[in-house]
């Protein structure tokens, strides 16, 4: 079993199944009360009204009693309780899959990993896992994922540029040999671009929209590229009366909102590609950068990164599968899986 635990979405791919989770990494649930005291309900077991994409369209229509949560942020877990109750649910439904096999439920489990975190980090998610069920837990980082998805060969130093663009981080690394050689990420994502289109319409035209709503906009319109033709109908509360409205943006107002957090990636790439080894500059400009991730789906990223770095760029095919498809190239091939974790260098 392969387990992407983003930001944004939670996919999960089971040997000879596929990627059977693609769900949202948020669940709704009772809300805490915030004092303390004798007189103070306890908080344990709360009790838990949906999780993943029935969570994520409940976000800001919840009643008073819910609230919807999304325990990983910036690619690091901030609510283990919450992010151990979402994985056993889903594992959980992953044994309700009918199999010819006898089931013994304890699985071993491979997780992607950001290539920056820390031991402490790591050992918060291997013992997510381990109390889930997982018989063994193996953290790979999401850049050596990415490259195996991709077919980059791991037994040769070959060297490539991976870009992955998430909803609450960005991640540039260059991989060689199976393992990184320079990696970096920053605290901005898709989410970040989000919060960026509700900020500008809030200041410009006085409304004010959720986050599914900036979502959308983003998705139907948004571009970094120069010109913007489509429109989109935007629909929240006046600022000034209280009162529902709609209005119309165009691709060049969302391009205008978001331009100041899409340069923060392509400086990360920038300084990723100042810090890579001399050597490993001509696989570099032979193989380009790849983009992978939801987020590398913003139109005119991918032309922005390449006059920018004067590097090929392409994104990649399903990019936001990139890290589950290394992981099951990973466990279908032997070889491979004894290098990366020769590579990786640390104990499982």
């Amino acid at each position: 079993m392969a387990v992407d635990l983003g930001s944004s979405n939670l996919r999960i791919y089971v040997d000879g199944k596929g990627v059977v989770v693609d769900e949202a990494t948020m669940l709704a649930r009772q809300k805490r009360r915030r004092w303390i005291g004798l007189s103070a309900p306890g908080v344990k077991n709360l009790r838990i009204v949906a999780y993943g994409d029935r969570a994520k369209e409940m976000l800001s229509r919840e009643p008073k009693s819910i609230e919807v949560i999304n325990p990983v942020k910036n690619g690091i877990i901030s609510d283990m309780e919450a992010v151990g109750q979402l994985i056993g649910y889903y594992l959980h439904l992953i044994y309700e899959i009918p199999s010819r096999y006898p089931k013994i439920f304890k699985p071993k489990v491979l997780v992607g990993v950001p290539s920056w975190i820390n031991q402490v980090q790591k050992r918060a998610v291997r013992s997510i896992f381990l109390a889930a069920g997982a018989r063994e837990v193996v953290l790979i980082e999401e850049a050596v994922l990415s490259a195996v998805g991709l077919g980059l060969p791991m037994d040769r130093s070959t060297g490539l540029l991976v870009a992955d663009i998430g909803g609450g981080k960005s991640e540039a690394s260059v991989v060689s040999m199976g393992g990184v050689v320079v990696g970096k990420g920053i605290k901005t994502g898709g989410d970040s671009l989000d919060e960026a289109i509700v900020n500008y319409l809030r200041m410009k035209y006085g409304i004010l929209i959720g986050k599914n709503s900036a979502e959308r906009v983003k998705i139907e319109i948004g571009s970094v590229a120069e010109g913007g033709g489509k429109e989109a109908l935007v629909k929240g509360r006046d600022l000034e009366t209280g009162l529902p409205r709609s209005i119309k943006v165009n691709g060049s107002e969302i391009r205008e909102a978001i331009i100041l957090e899409v340069g923060k990636i392509v400086k990360l790439v920038r300084e990723v590609l100042d810090e890579s080894p001399p050597e490993l500059m001509e696989e570099l400009l032979k193989r380009g950068i790849v983009l992978v991730g939801n987020g590398a789906k913003l139109k005119g990223l991918a032309g922005l990164l390449e006059r920018e770095t004067k590097i090929n760029v392409r994104v990649a095919e399903e990019a936001g599968l990139t890290v589950v498809r290394g992981a099951e190239e990973l466990m279908e091939n032997k070889e491979l899986w004894k290098q990366i974790r020769l590579v990786a260098g640390f104990k499982q």
